[in-house]
């Protein structure tokens, strides 16, 4: 697995995460149905684990990279 998520890009991932996660888990007024609660909280978990990982599937198959490349 090659890093394909740079630093921004993951300190961004890692902040929305924990917002989904707050959403989706933790206050339940703000989403009654429950469904659309899950759903919204395990996305955020994914894309924690993407932002931990700093690998995201979907770029490999599209072809982006947002870390810095050396010269």
């Amino acid at each position: 697995m090659k890093r394909n998520v740079g630093r921004l890009d993951q300190i961004l991932r890692v902040g929305i995460s924990l917002v989904l996660i707050y959403i989706g888990f933790v206050d339940k007024e703000f989403i009654s149905d429950p469904l659309s609660s899950n759903i919204i909280g395990i996305i955020g978990v994914l894309s924690l684990i993407v932002a931990l990982l700093r690998f995201c599937p979907l770029y490999v198959i599209t072809g982006i990279s947002t870390c810095n490349r050396k010269k």
